[in-house]
């Protein structure tokens, strides 16, 4: 999850700084907890300050009573004990922004959100923090959650707010829009990041996906090769294969750059989008050789191959025999015409059913010494369970027998 704290953190109306108390947001009438915290109602943290034994002296009764009390709740914050920190007072402020901050350290952004649901719900009675940052920052998570219609909510509210930060803002609504299909206004947002944004290289991608589900392929090349160009990895070469035009050499090529970076990145998904992309193209060639054939010929399918095995085969193993196939029908079409093309391609059906017969056998046999294995612990278990309970039998039995078989007949 890139830049979640970027995201979440960055909101700022003003250039002043705003703790609390100092300069910023100030609330009408302020809680008592105020007097030992310092509260930033921007970035929403609080700190708690250790009172002097005079100053502490000098507090009330109710006001050192709460003192005591956070200083109580401080002990479990610093040992991590979240839980029982808000179990000791579940309403109080302080504690549920250090728990949000707690949450975002983690990036554990559901929890984060519901700590910020929580703290906006006290805010509307303490009137500590700025309500404008707390539905920014609650709008972010809601986006990082994927809860794109209730961010949209929040978060179209500071379109023309002042906002060091809008550029994050910018990305957020141009996803959120794509997500709800509303692919123009994407764009609108994206738009207006500049290139020399942190955020550019990503916007590039949500673009992309704009681009490519209005059928807009030129305009969809062109983030692809920016991608590409700035992060040169499997994922980006796809998309530059995908809307790379009709030369199905140059795609191929592509192609098979994002397979061999996916090898190396160990990116899986990235690999079997690569080698449908690959096999597709591959298998036309073999597709056109055989239509300038006569006379009966099993053609060479390696869709047919791969459904066979696919299930039982690790995908990069996969891969790997789908780069042998095609080299293999490859070297047949350019070295062989005719009656010894198709003998060529015979036998590569040939040792290709070898493979898969191969594979298949191994995979029974592997399944079938699991399941003698679990057939064995089974009758093993049921055989303890046996041995338990006719020993309990005999136990009851025989503690139960009538007293004289033990006091009479001569044995005491």
């Amino acid at each position: 999850m890139f830049f979640v704290l970027g995201l979440i953190n960055i909101f700022i109306l003003n250039s002043d700084a705003a703790l609390y108390g100092k300069s910023g947001f100030v609330p009408i009438q302020a809680p008592k907890y105020i007097d030992f915290y310092d509260i930033d109602t921007m970035a929403i943290t609080a700190k708690f300050n250790n009172l002097s034994a005079d100053k502490e002296k000098s507090l009330s009764g109710s006001a050192k009573d709460l003192y005591k009390k956070s200083k109580k709740i401080e002990k479990y914050i610093s040992e991590n004990n979240y839980e029982k920190a808000i179990k000791e007072e579940p309403n109080f402020l302080p504690s549920h922004i250090k728990y949000y901050n707690y949450f975002v350290g983690k990036n554990d952004v559901r929890s984060a959100m519901n700590e910020m649901i929580t703290i906006k719900r006290l805010n509307s009675l303490d009137r500590v923090l700025d309500d404008n940052v707390i539905s920014y920052k609650l709008g972010m998570l809601y986006y990082l959650n994927k809860d794109y219609s209730v961010a949209l909510g929040y978060l179209s509210n500071f379109i023309n707010a002042h906002n060091p930060s809008e550029e994050n803002l910018w990305f957020a609504l141009a996803d959120i829009y794509y997500n709800l299909k509303n692919y123009d206004s994407s764009i609108e947002n994206a738009k207006k990041i500049p290139s020399t944004s942190i955020n550019y290289l990503p916007i590039q991608s949500v673009l992309y996906n704009d681009y490519y589900a209005l059928n807009n392929i030129q305009e969809a090349n062109k983030c692809a090769n920016v991608l590409v160009q700035r992060e040169p990895i499997a994922a980006n070469y796809i998309k530059l294969a995908q809307t790379s035009g009709n030369n199905d050499a140059s795609k191929l090529n592509i192609y098979n750059k994002a397979r061999n970076l996916a090898l190396e990145e160990n990116d899986i998904e990235s690999l079997l989008v690569a080698d449908a992309g690959i096999a597709l193209i591959e298998q036309t060639k073999i597709d056109n050789a055989v239509s300038k054939l006569t006379g009966f010929i099993e053609k060479p399918t390696w869709m047919k191959i791969q459904n066979s095995v696919s299930a039982i085969t690790d995908p990069i193993e996969l891969s790997k025999r789908q780069d042998n196939f095609f080299k293999s029908t490859n070297y047949c079409i350019q070295k062989f015409s005719n009656q010894d093309l198709i003998k060529c391609f015979e036998y590569v059906n040939k040792e290709e059913n070898k493979i898969s017969e191969e594979i298949i056998a191994k995979y029974k046999e592997e399944y079938q010494r699991q399941m003698d294995e679990y057939d064995m612990m089974r009758r093993q278990q049921e055989f303890l369970e046996r041995t338990y309970y006719n020993r309990l039998y005999m136990d009851e039995f025989y503690y139960m027998r009538e007293p004289y078989n033990y006091f009479f007949g001569n044995y005491w």
